[in-house]
């Protein structure tokens, strides 16, 4: 089968065939010499012992030897390798006898570069009416790097589509257990609730069951927007605000589920205000869900930090810390904690379920402002995510 330079294969063939049938017409040398001087393919003619007689320009360009330094030497000693010698001298022999050589292959440089090439050869008569052969050279590195980014395009794929059924089967169940769930308290509350605390507790669990379901699907559709932002142009919504006010009220809006687990929550603030021109609330959204998932993983009685400092030194010199003294990660479970749907995210320390995409939402978020986000932990020891952000998103005027 030929490669994508087929086309140029044809001329090549081609003017293998014009050669006998010029030589029988006068005035064809200025012709024949025009004709190999133009090919877009690497050329060479050798004659029966493949000693090169001519070459055309492109075979210069590629193989890097001039005509004075080819002429007169054998062609296996220029371009082929020493272990394809015997496959080289093997070509020249099938090709004396008629046969048509179409092959791929690999050939040297000048310097030593190893270069992948499809070669053609075909039996001419040299001017001296003596056998010669017309060799080719395709160079394959353009097609061979077509087929790698090609390779690399369909393991890609491939990912996305086992992540694609990963999550619509974690969707699917996620969503159809608990709404199975609410249809059983339903009918609990209409057949056999017979006084008020009984429809209290079951209206309770209710509750807390379509509580659940609403922000699962609320997370659902920000990942989707947010992992869709390029396609949609989705933009920031920028103004200037200080980072440490925003702050102070995301901790003010946790007060309640931290006393639930009698954990302190730590402001640790500078003085000064900390300026930054950002989508405020996108932001607030990457503090809620860092200090929800500090909250859900400490256990009762301990402590969540919020730390916002600068560093003017660094590309991104506004940084936000949350810290606490919870159950931690195992090292082998940090690299899939932003995967949505991972198999890290756990219940809480309190029983507390989560959606499995409020990391992937918040790297989303971080990475949308020109930010990035980090995460260390030991088991037992706790966890400490870290943010780093510029003064000004990238893109923004």
């Amino acid at each position: 089968m030929l490669p994508m330079c087929s086309a140029a294969m044809y001329v090549a063939t081609l003017t293998a065939a014009l050669f006998p049938l010029l030589r029988k017409r006068r005035n064809h040398e200025p012709f024949l010499s025009l004709l190999f001087e133009h090919l877009p393919m690497a050329a060479a003619i050798v004659d029966a012992s493949d000693r090169v007689l001519a070459i055309n320009p492109a075979f210069t360009r590629l193989f890097e030897y001039t005509e004075a330094e080819a002429l007169g030497r054998p062609l296996g000693e220029l371009i082929v390798p020493e272990e394809l010698r015997t496959q080289g001298l093997e070509f020249t022999e099938r090709a004396l006898h008629g046969e048509l050589i179409s092959t791929e292959s690999v050939r040297c440089s000048r310097s030593g570069e190893r270069i992948p090439v499809w070669i053609m050869g075909i039996v001419l008569r040299t001017p001296l009416r003596r056998k010669g052969i017309l060799a080719l050279y395709q160079d394959m590195r353009p097609i061979h790097q077509q087929r790698q980014q090609l390779q690399q395009l369909l393991e890609q794929a491939q990912q996305l589509m086992a992540a694609r059924d990963r999550m619509l089967a974690t969707i699917s169940h996620d969503l159809r257990s608990p709404l199975a769930a609410a249809q059983g308290l339903c009918q609990l509350i209409l057949s056999e609730a017979t006084d008020a605390d009984q429809v209290r507790t079951h209206a309770t669990k209710l509750a807390e069951l379509l509580d659940y379901q609403l922000k699962l699907i609320g997370d659902l559709l920000t990942y989707f927007r947010t992992h869709t932002a390029e396609k949609l142009e989705l933009e920031l919504e920028l103004e200037e605000f200080d980072l440490c006010e925003l702050a102070v009220q995301v901790l003010d809006a946790l007060t309640l589920s931290a006393y639930q687990k009698q954990i302190q929550l730590v402001p640790r603030l500078p003085e000064e205000s900390v300026p930054i021109r950002a989508d405020r609330y996108k932001l607030q959204r990457v503090l809620t869900n860092l200090l929800t998932n500090a909250i859900k993983f400490t256990p009762n009685g301990g402590t969540v930090e919020l730390e916002v400092t600068t560093d003017p030194t660094l590309s991104r010199p506004i940084i936000v810390r949350v810290r606490d003294t919870g159950v931690g990660i195992p090292a082998e479970l940090l690299p899939y904690l932003f995967e949505p749907f991972s198999a890290a995210v756990k219940p809480g320390t309190g029983g507390e379920r989560g959606t499995g995409l409020g990391l992937a939402i918040v790297k989303r978020l971080v990475e949308l402002h020109g930010g990035a986000i980090s995460i260390s932990s030991q088991p037992g020891s706790g966890t400490t995510v870290e943010v780093s952000l510029p003064p000004s998103p990238p893109s923004s005027p």
